[in-house]
């Protein structure tokens, strides 16, 4: 059996993107090293004592390209605190918010 150009040139460009696709995939070690990068950024900026990062995480999509992580600890009084950290992965920007209030009463529409 003989296989034609076409049929091969179609094989060969499929075999292309997909070795494309698979060598732009970001490795788990690499997901690991982002987390490591968020996590560190979180706890500096949160400026509470004894800071958690929870193990709950949102990740966006890259059109957004943000990490979003809940950080719990103290206050020099003692008292819970709970913030709200988003992480820029594009150029590691990091803001911290409170967020207290999120676990308060709901909001009517």
């Amino acid at each position: 059996m003989r296989i034609g150009f076409p049929v091969l040139a179609a094989l060969a460009v499929t075999a292309i993107a997909t070795t494309a696709t698979t060598a732009s995939a970001s490795s788990p070690d690499a997901w690991a090293n982002l987390n490591t990068r968020v996590t560190r950024a979180c706890i500096a900026m949160s400026g509470i004592a004894r800071p958690q990062v929870l193990a709950q995480k949102i990740s966006t999509s890259d059109a957004v390209g943000v990490e979003i992580r809940l950080v719990r600890g103290t206050d020099n009084r003692g008292r819970l605190q709970r913030k709200i950290c988003v992480f820029n992965r594009r150029n590691s920007r990091t803001e911290v918010h409170d967020a207290g209030g999120w676990f308060g009463a709901a909001v009517k529409p």
